[in-house]
């Protein structure tokens, strides 16, 4: 029960993705009610204000104020918390794949070094994938290989101009011959298409 009241439950399931370096869809989170002054940054709290219901880490607290944030959360939560709010203290958690063992939820301090460490995992992943993300324009300027050479024995190999780019084996795997050519070169749509669908008859062989 917590300063209103209100009976609140003493366990939980997680499910999201918010805390998800520290917990597993499935895991069993054991509550305990503790005095909000008591409460410390770095601690992870579960918020019953308002649905849906959900379980974040208190990185910043004053006196009467509690600010959390998801682990994996790019911002604060909007709702700040207070003495009246009812929240419960996740102490322990059971993990979904070892249901025998009761682990203890890393808090304080230790809490806030987790959380700050993978913030900043985080943010390389941002930087790396902003760097990268400009190549995912490459499909859509890559030369096309439009010329289709196909063979007796089942085979099939894509050129643009006199430049092999691609081939399919019998068994109907396409494979690009290079690396360097999956980045420069691209195998028309409809051609894979029809190449899967199997109809020989359209066109010219080559011995």
């Amino acid at each position: 029960m917590n300063e209103q009241g209100n009976v609140l439950p003493d366990r939980g399931v997680y499910h999201g993705n918010s805390m998800g370096d520290v917990f597993t869809d499935g895991d069993i989170l054991i509550f305990e009610e503790v005095p909000f002054d008591r409460l410390e940054c770095g601690d992870i709290v579960a918020v019953f204000e308002r649905l849906p219901y959900y379980v974040h880490r208190i990185v910043r607290k004053t006196w009467d104020v509690a600010i959390t944030m998801g682990d994996n959360n790019p911002k604060p939560d909007e709702l700040e918390l207070n003495q009246n709010s009812r929240i419960m203290f996740v102490r322990n958690y059971i993990p979904m794949k070892n249901p025998g063992t009761v682990l203890a939820v890393i808090g304080g301090s230790g809490g806030m070094e987790q959380f700050r460490r993978w913030q900043k995992h985080l943010l390389r992943k941002r930087r790396i994938a902003g760097i990268l993300s400009p190549l995912r324009y490459l499909g859509r300027i890559r030369l096309p290989a439009n010329k289709e050479t196909r063979f007796r024995d089942g085979t099939i190999q894509w050129n643009f101009g006199s430049i092999p780019v691609a081939a399919r084996n019998k068994a109907g795997r396409i494979k690009y011959l290079g690396n360097w050519k999956r980045l420069f070169f691209r195998i028309p749509l409809k051609t894979v298409t029809r190449t899967e669908q199997g109809n020989p008859s359209q066109d010219k062989t080559k011995e």
